[in-house]
């Protein structure tokens, strides 16, 4: 009989590559182990009041919290996910917080925390800020986006394109769509679906409906975007640029896996910049607004150097590594709860 899990902050319905990446590959390194997954929480979604949920939660063997971008600035979402510790369907459960940013959080969260059987956080900045508020174990692992290791075209291809992504802020998106309308070489390149808000809590199919239709009234209006509709698509974009400008933590992951070299504006949190730094990368790859008007003139000035792409082997081989070490762990505790 197989073990069974519930995981918490499924960020699928965001219709963003990178969570759809961390969450098949979150799934797949449990399903290889022998976990199936009975139930997931839609990231946002109020799990203490799905009863089905709630069932599943008691018949479990293990409760998976996906981390993500969620636990940071005392977010009352990452609250509400931390707080499954105190729940009596819950009951002695191991819980397994695991590719967690964690910056900037009240102290009291500590609480849940130390109820936790595995606390994993995805920067080693985030597992020094957890260290300063809870007497519990916790390792870092980067990004399970990065686990799956590098990714390479099937033939060589011409890296002649400049794309240009999108951010968590609005008013920096607007800037990112100027300037990749001043260029003629320049693609608008999300790592959405579309560029509105995809609203997870709707039903799949209202949902990619309302993407797409937006997404083709987007594209009526703006001839230079390059709209994706999987993660495939948008890998096999991303293997024919030459620069990747973003505000995106994810995609500078997957500039990261595909050898694209890459100017990042920074997000709403350290993320970036804790890559950067957990990878043995320094910051000149981060840039303001005005740095980035003039550093994007010269077609090929900001490819990797070697030292950057010795760098991003060791960190994607050491990604790897920590991955398979952190779900076999989870396999411990879900056997030694079965047992």
């Amino acid at each position: 009989m197989s073990l069974k899990a519930v995981i918490l902050n499924d960020t699928r319905g965001e219709s963003h590559f990178g969570c759809l990446r961390v969450m098949r590959l979150l799934e797949e390194n449990l399903t290889s182990r022998g976990i199936r997954v009975t139930a997931r929480s839609m990231v946002r979604g109020k799990w203490e009041k799905d009863r089905p949920f709630l069932k599943a939660l008691a018949d479990c063997d293990i409760v998976v919290i996906n981390g993500e971008g969620t636990l940071h600035h005392g977010s009352p979402h990452g609250e509400r996910l931390l707080k499954v510790v105190d729940h009596p369907a819950r009951g002695k459960k191991p819980v397994a917080l695991i590719n967690a940013l964690y910056q900037e959080n009240p102290a009291h969260w500590g609480r849940y925390l130390e109820k936790m059987a595995l606390v994993s956080t995805r920067d080693s900045w985030s597992a020094e800020s957890v260290g300063s508020q809870a007497q519990c174990e916790v390792t870092w692992v980067p990004d399970l986006s990065l686990s799956a290791g590098d990714v390479e075209a099937t033939s060589p291809l011409e890296r002649n394109a400049l794309l240009v992504g999108d951010s968590v802020s609005r008013d920096m998106t607007i800037e990112l769509r100027r300037i990749a309308a001043l260029r003629s070489d320049s693609y608008l390149f999300p790592i959405r679906k579309g560029l509105k808000a995809s609203k997870p809590h709707f039903p799949p199919p209202l949902r990619e409906g309302y993407i797409q239709l937006h997404a083709k009234a987007f594209e009526l209006r703006n001839r230079n975007i390059l709209f994706n509709k999987n993660e495939a698509g948008f890998i096999d974009t991303l293997l024919r640029a030459h620069l990747h400008v973003t505000g995106r933590f994810h995609s500078v992951c997957f500039s990261l896996f595909t050898k694209t070299p890459f100017l990042a504006l920074e997000s709403n949190s350290w993320k970036i910049g804790a890559l950067m730094h957990d990878f043995g990368l320094d910051t000149k790859r981060i840039v303001t607004l005005d740095e980035l008007n003039h550093r994007i003139r010269e077609i090929g000035s900001e490819r990797y150097s070697d030292d950057e792409i010795g760098k991003i082997d060791a960190g994607l081989n050491n990604s790897r590594l920590k991955t398979q070490q952190m779900f076999d762990r989870i396999e411990l505790l879900a056997r030694a709860e079965r047992a």
